[in-house]
């Protein structure tokens, strides 16, 4: 079966499942909403992931994304609750795959697969943290408003801007004067640190040294001109000395009444890890098809040759009966000619042989083929050969 006729016929067991599972196995939050509900959310999803993989259609699930990150955010799920839930879908349908795709198919419909929910997750999550991030930006802003009027408020305010940095899965840290003015727990985490061992420290400390010099350039033209890449990539430095690849998402804000850099930074390693195997998979492959026609050229010249050495001497011998008296000497040049039509036969039955090779099944790819083809016609040469000279040996 193909993907599209597995998602056509397993769709209701996939939305049921999905549903189920939401409802028993995710969180509280999810216990707690109408199973209907969720019947209906899954099966909005579920047909969204099929128009992704299996005709690229994207579009479904951006509109998709934006209605369940207002509804669970107004519902107070956390970000990583709603990840599960997509995680959900793949780890229900990778199970049907292996069970009903055709194997040929296997590798890339996971990987589509793989590319497809990542797309939602990543999707969701920039979506999800925009929504949250503006939440922040709105209520910094009130802070500012508020600060004059009312101190009491301020300190509650406070409690609460920390509340809902807190809730962020991502990294969150203020950068004052170059140092660490505030950092929620997930930053912390991050590196490896205790809040105690972070807060005062300079934001460079926290930089891989190949890194050190592109992020210092990025804060010295905010610094100066206001203006600079508000995201960038970056290696971090981990208190037990690893460099792990992090995004990193830059917006000015008053702190503490003087100017100051939020930042929410993302941990990215296994997204560029997938990207660097993705290219190095790439470049295996071209190099496998370059192996290949190059396989393939010399096999068939092999052959041309081959065959048409054979056919020059069973045409010389047909003239050369045809200018013979002595029977003995037609004789001669008939075994000849039954000797080159042998070698001819041997190698057209290897070739027929061929349409029986097949490469592993996980493998698949047309330079294996080509490596096997050319091993079966150069032992069928070689058997050509030995029938050759066994012939010559009986004249």
């Amino acid at each position: 079966m193909t993907l599209k006729e597995i998602l056509d016929k397993y769709h209701e067991e996939i939305v049921r499942q999905w549903a189920h599972r939401l409802h028993t196995e995710i969180s509280e939050h999810y216990s707690a909403r109408p199973i209907e509900e969720l019947f209906r959310t899954t099966s909005e999803v579920a047909e969204a992931k099929y128009a992704m993989l299996v005709y690229e259609d994207f579009s479904r699930i951006d509109s998709i994304i934006e209605m369940i990150s207002k509804l669970r955010l107004e519902g107070g799920f956390s970000l990583s609750e709603v990840q599960n839930a997509f995680e959900l879908y793949r780890s229900i349908l990778v199970p049907i795959l292996f069970r009903e795709l055709d194997r040929s198919l296997l590798p890339i419909s996971i990987q589509k697969l793989n590319t497809c929910l990542s797309y939602a997750i990543n999707k969701f999550s920039d979506y999800f943290q925009s929504l949250h991030e503006r939440e922040i930006r709105c209520h910094a802003e009130n802070l500012e408003k508020e600060v004059e009027k009312r101190t009491g408020e301020l300190v509650a305010s406070e409690a609460k801007y920390r509340m809902l940095v807190e809730e962020i899965n991502d990294g969150y840290f203020v950068n004052q004067k170059g140092c660490i003015a505030f950092a929620n727990k997930e930053f912390c985490d991050m590196h490896g640190y205790c809040l105690e061992e972070t807060i005062g420290k300079h934001f460079l400390d926290f930089v891989a040294p190949e890194s050190i010099e592109e992020v210092r350039r990025i804060y010295e033209e905010r610094m100066e001109t206001g203006k600079a890449k508000e995201q960038y990539v970056y290696l971090r430095l981990c208190k037990d000395g690893t460099h792990r690849y992090t995004e990193n998402k830059v917006r000015a804000i008053t702190f503490q009444d003087e100017i100051a850099a939020a930042c929410i930074c993302r941990d990215i390693t296994e997204r560029m890890e997938m990207e660097k195997r993705r290219l190095r998979m790439m470049e295996l492959e071209n190099e496998n098809k370059t192996i290949a026609v190059e396989t393939l050229h010399q096999l068939m010249v092999t052959l041309s040759h081959y065959l048409l050495n054979s056919d020059t001497i069973i045409g010389g011998m047909v003239r050369r009966c045809e200018r013979l008296d002595s029977k003995e000497e037609i004789q001669c040049s008939l075994q000849v000619i039954e000797e080159q039509a042998k070698k001819i036969e041997i190698v057209i039955k290897a070739l027929k042989q061929l349409s029986r090779v097949k490469t592993a099944p996980y493998a698949g790819r047309s330079d294996t083929l080509m490596i096997d083809v050319a091993k079966e016609i150069d032992e069928a040469l070689r058997n050509a050969q030995e029938t050759g000279t066994v012939l010559k040996e009986k004249q």
